[in-house]
């Protein structure tokens, strides 16, 4: 059926106009009937001119513009306010021209230069800033043409990214990565950046840029995104803080002259609207109202179509046709999916909008900003997008090294390296079959041990390697059966030196008394109860210590559970035989054979993060821990040790070479790294001992020492 009637205003066309809204309003809620052009495209006279206005306004007598087409603002119709009741403080822009404020206000800027989008205004040092490098010379279809980004965070150098390359500096970053405190990663169709300081970046690889932030940044942002303080009327503020409704010398002024380039041209001020004729705005309009119907209906009260027919609009006038069209579509749906309310399946309704997704993949309208993998280790930022469209691995499919498998074709983790589905494990007594990433073990009565090397690093019973950051006291392991018993871990915050480990001590209690605890602490000495300094060897009922090295205290319950402490360098190696496997929570996981499930709080949920996971075993409300933030890199913050982190290479190298075929060096060079950046050559010395020691137990001694000298 054809909505749009190109006629004189005589009373038969009057009548059939008037059926065919009758008709309409019988499909069509209110608010969407009130959205319909319908009504403002019947009242506009068919014989006047064109003149220039933007956004579907008509060019009335005297050369005023008639705005109510899309419930545009201004002398030229050119902005339009979002009332969607979700649009959750997002700043979007797409397809060169097309930009929607933080506090929702749509406008059209056909800038071809460099801008500010979005930059920290209130801060002496700004916390972030975003440049958007529009294409110089783009012909046809504005989503065609080159677009890239800039970003700058405090005391960092560039951060550049053009299509799916990401550049700090000269280097080309390999995907996931932290730099300082921003964690970048590739996820579906988008490059993903996201802080530990609430603002939270989305690129979708060609010209689409979507910004978040969290309550805090209200009223700091300036740039093309506006200031974020929840009234529109002030978006366009330019940089020299005056208040215009003038869309080209708001953009103007936003405007980045870049070295070693030419100077770019600015907009002028009575730029020409896209479309260059009444016809050609009318079969655009035609075209374009099809976001004001099914399947998008769905998501009008969340996000209002208007900018986005406005914006197709726009777009076709200057390239009509089916890929354009489809991308204007896209755009709808995604502001739709990154507020929580996707509309599925709308390509269905239009069989020329193909997906283009490779492979295994299937086209998806709501991936989690942290979808599931393998092992269900997630690392997701509080101001994420609600969910993310693109190609994505179809439902009940996990990603896994790039390829989507069934979950029952996992692979099964032990210590850092991967086994494939029916691989079958002997450690020590234990004999075990990886089934569905879930190693199906042996009932052999024999021991399991949990690990911790320094103040961040963490095996489970069942192999889950993790690293933490908290500066608290934690349940270590805590028993589920009858005998009760619990081990903490207390972790002190680092001191100004960075010679040493940042200590902790151990502590375990059996049947909730207290009294009787005993306390293995950074200077080597043994407490029982609260403050009672013991020699060694002691000896009770239920306990036995001694010391075995001049480093190592170990620690032996008549329940099964041995301890060996490292005071100096901070390692322990905690042991449970076999009589309590299932029968364990805390830090140290399950042990159960299962590693998805090591994460289980007290309140029997597994969470998705290792920082959930601990602060759900903090002992103390009162202790700030971190949550939801990606962990720093201490090589980024501590260069000076940069040497001893480059002695971690030995691990990699001829003297660990023996062991590589039974534990991959892979995850504890990155282990050693992290030590020796955050606290020198002690910590480094540390964590080669840790692997060595890891080594010995499939029977390989490694004499590291001889070879590095500086843990002679």
């Amino acid at each position: 059926m054809k909505l749009f009637l190109h006629s004189g205003r005589d009373s038969t066309h009057e009548k059939v106009i008037e059926v065919m809204i009758k008709a309409v309003s019988a499909v069509l809620s209110d608010s969407a009937l009130h959205r319909s052009v319908l009504h403002n495209y019947t009242s506009r006279d068919a014989s006047s001119e064109y003149c220039g206005c933007l956004n579907g306004g008509w060019c009335q007598d005297g050369g005023q513009c008639d705005c109510a087409q899309f419930q545009a603002l201004g002398d030229r119709c050119q902005i339009i306010p979002n009332h969607g009741q979700d649009r959750d403080g997002i700043c979007r822009s797409w397809g060169q021209h097309h930009f929607e404020t933080f506090d929702g206000m749509y406008y059209y800027f056909p800038g071809t230069c460099s801008y500010i989008l979005a930059k920290d205004c209130h801060s002496a040092v700004p916390r972030f800033t975003v440049w958007v490098h529009n294409c110089r010379s783009c012909r046809g279809s504005v989503y065609s043409c080159p677009r890239s980004l800039s970003l700058f965070f405090a005391n960092e150098e560039e951060i550049h990214i053009r299509g799916y390359q990401v550049l700090k500096g000269e280097q080309r970053l390999t995907l996931p990565q932290t730099v300082h405190n921003v964690f970048i990663e590739r996820l579906a169709d988008y490059i993903l950046v996201k802080s530990t300081f609430g603002f939270s970046l989305a690129w979708d690889g060609s010209s689409g840029v979507y910004l978040k932030m969290t309550e805090e940044h209200k009223g700091r942002p300036c740039g093309l995104c506006g200031n974020y303080n929840d009234d529109g009327s002030d978006d366009l503020s330019s940089s020299y803080g005056i208040n215009s409704e003038d869309v080209a010398e708001f953009g103007n002024s936003w405007m980045v002259e870049l070295p070693h380039e030419p100077l770019c041209t600015a907009v002028e001020d009575d730029f020409p609207g896209p479309c260059s004729s009444e016809s050609e705005m009318d079969d655009a309009i035609e075209k374009c109202s099809a976001l004001l119907f099914f399947p998008f209906i769905s998501c009008h009260d969340n996000i209002d179509p208007n900018p986005f027919v406005a914006s197709c609009v726009s777009d076709l006038c200057v390239s009509y046709d089916e890929e354009t069209f489809c991308r204007t579509l896209v755009e709808y749906t995604r502001a739709c999916s990154h507020v929580g309310y996707p509309v599925r399946e709308w390509r269905d309704s239009f069989p020329s909008c193909v997906d283009g997704c490779e492979d295994s993949f299937v086209h998806r309208d709501c991936i989690s900003c942290c979808p599931p993998t393998c092992t269900f280790e997630k690392e997701c930022l509080g101001t994420n997008l609600h969910c993310l469209d693109g190609c994505y691995c179809p439902d009940g499919m996990i990603l896994q090294n790039g390829t989507c498998i069934a979950v029952s074709q996992c692979p099964c983790v032990y210590h850092g390296t991967a086994y494939p589905l029916g691989h079958v494990l002997e450690q020590g007594c234990t004999v075990c079959v990886c089934m569905g990433g879930v190693w199906n073990c042996t009932e052999n009565n024999c021991t399991s041990e949990c690990t911790v090397m320094g103040d961040t690093h963490v095996t489970t019973f069942d192999g889950r390697i993790y690293m933490h950051t908290g500066k608290c006291q934690y349940v270590l392991v805590k028993s589920r059966g009858n005998t009760k018993f619990t081990v903490t871990v207390q972790y002190s915050a680092c001191g100004e030196s960075q010679e040493d480990s940042c200590g902790h001590s151990v502590t375990l209690v059996v049947d909730e008394d207290v009294s009787r605890q005993v306390t293995l602490n950074r200077e080597g000495k043994v407490i029982i109860g609260a403050s009672m300094v013991v020699s060694l060897p002691y000896t009770d009922d239920v306990v036995a210590v001694r010391r075995l090295t001049s480093v190592f205290v170990g620690l032996r319950a008549s329940f099964g559970l041995k301890l060996h402490y490292d005071w100096r360098g901070g390692r322990i190696y905690l042991q449970l035989d076999s009589t309590w496997k299932g029968g364990t929570l805390g830090l140290c996981g399950t042990l159960n054979g299962n590693l998805r499930d090591d994460f289980l709080s007290p309140a029997g949920m597994i969470e998705g993060t290792p920082q959930l996971h601990a602060n759900a075993w903090k002992l103390s409300s009162a202790c700030i821990s971190p949550v939801n933030v990606p962990i720093i890199d201490p090589c980024e913050m501590n260069q000076q040790n940069a040497f001893y982190a480059s002695l971690c290479d030995v691990l990699t190298g001829e003297v660990f070479a023996a062991c590589h075929a039974y534990v991959s060096p892979g995850v504890y060079y990155q282990q050693c790294r992290y030590q020796a950046c955050r606290c020198g050559s002690g910590c480094m010395c540390t964590a080669l001992a840790h692997y060595a020691y890891i080594c010995f137990k499939h029977h390989i001694t490694v004499y590291f020492r001889a070879h590095v000298s500086e843990c002679g």
